[in-house]
């Protein structure tokens, strides 16, 4: 879902690699097929054994990733616009998605009452310093781009060393732990965002370069086996789930699961990135996974249902076909929207940038 440094929904980083596009369209179907899983207990349709060890492995790294890889260009985008300028930006079209989304998902399920697994009243739009469902995410990277605009820990070795390791500590603290306020969800990501903007995206695609497959098909194997071991067991808390159950040593086994499903994500992504055409389509759908994210809950909600209508109850019928309606019909949606130049529905629309001068290019700044 993370966009780097034009933030559009079709912008792509500014490298011909598309290691960090794959490792992003990765990352947004975990989140499609996480999100699916778990409808699918209240429907009836899992329950354990099968279900939290699933469930596991997917929160032990998808979001991981996400905010890894939206770290990655901040410093070349503050350092570009200035810090300031560029946190606005982004918190404008971060807060207006936010807002327009969550309210167009909580009416959708008002509308079709208990039909969805969790209904809802027409309260909850008043509550607007709670987060919204998976939208909580947009609150997060606020605050990480207000953060990184007052750390900016580019500026020096010294900088980045304090930075990270203050992030490390309070993502440790809050390991697995979330609040019910905008903002306050997801905090143990931090030190996975402030991770990429210490080295950057230029930095680690130059790295990549001079990568061999042997090594990274070991580093996939070793990676992805620490990754959903500790994932499906428990051992290790993933960083946004399952706090009430960890320890001392499940947060430091999370640590490293997480870093572990980070990793392998990476190894996959370059690996498929080496195939270099056959994997276009793949690397398409990371440049534009934030309309993936905003969207994917409609489309999975509504195959869902429209499933058990009529009267389909295989297990992986419902994982496959609510997730591929999940990542194409936002895409479908978004060719449309931009057809007919309806380009605020997945981005501020001018008047906003305009109004809270998000639109307006300063002076780089060092």
């Amino acid at each position: 879902m993370v966009l780097p440094e034009g933030m559009s929904p079709g912008s792509s980083p500014p490298a011909r690699d598309a290691t960090l596009d794959i490792a992003k369209a990765l990352a947004i179907i975990l989140i499609v097929v996480g999100h699916v899983w778990r409808a699918l207990e209240p429907a009836g349709l899992v329950q354990d054994p099968l279900l939290t060890p699933v469930d596991g492995v997917i929160y032990m790294a998808h979001l991981s990733v996400f905010a890894f890889t939206a770290g990655l260009f901040v410093a070349g985008g503050m350092r570009r616009d200035g810090p300031w300028h560029y946190a606005r930006a982004r918190t404008v079209t971060f807060l207006w998605l936010y807002t327009l989304w969550s309210t167009l998902q909580l009416l959708m399920k008002m509308a079709v009452g208990s039909v969805v697994n969790d209904p809802v009243s027409p309260v909850e739009l008043l509550r607007i310093w709670e987060p919204k469902e998976q939208f909580w995410f947009f609150g997060w990277l606020t605050l990480m781009m207000l953060l990184a605009a007052a750390a900016r820990p580019w500026i020096s070795r010294r900088a980045a060393a304090v930075t990270l390791g203050a992030a490390a500590v309070g993502s440790l603290a809050v390991w697995g732990l979330n609040w019910n306020v905008l903002g306050g969800e997801g905090l143990a990501l931090t030190v996975f965002f402030f991770a990429g903007v210490v080295l950057t995206g230029r930095r680690l695609l130059g790295w990549m370069q001079g990568l061999r497959v042997v090594p990274v098909l070991l580093v996939l194997v070793v990676g992805g086996a620490v990754w959903v071991v500790l994932g499906a067991t428990l051992l290790g808390t993933p960083p946004t789930a399952y706090g009430s159950l960890r320890t001392v040593s499940s947060v430091a086994l999370g640590v490293v699961g997480s870093s572990a499903g980070v990793v392998a994500v990476l190894a996959v992504s370059w690996l498929l990135a080496r195939r270099s055409a056959g994997m276009r389509w793949l690397a398409w759908i990371g440049e534009r996974s934030l309309v993936v994210f905003v969207a994917h809950v409609f489309f999975t909600a509504s195959t869902r249902i429209a499933l058990s209508a009529v009267g389909v109850d295989s297990l992986g019928v419902h994982v496959v076909v609510p997730t591929l309606a999940g990542v194409v019909g936002p895409l479908v949606l978004y060719v449309v929207a931009l057809r007919l130049r309806q380009d605020w529905v997945f981005e501020a629309p001018r008047w906003l940038r305009r109004l809270t001068r998000a639109d307006r290019s300063p002076a780089p700044r060092p």
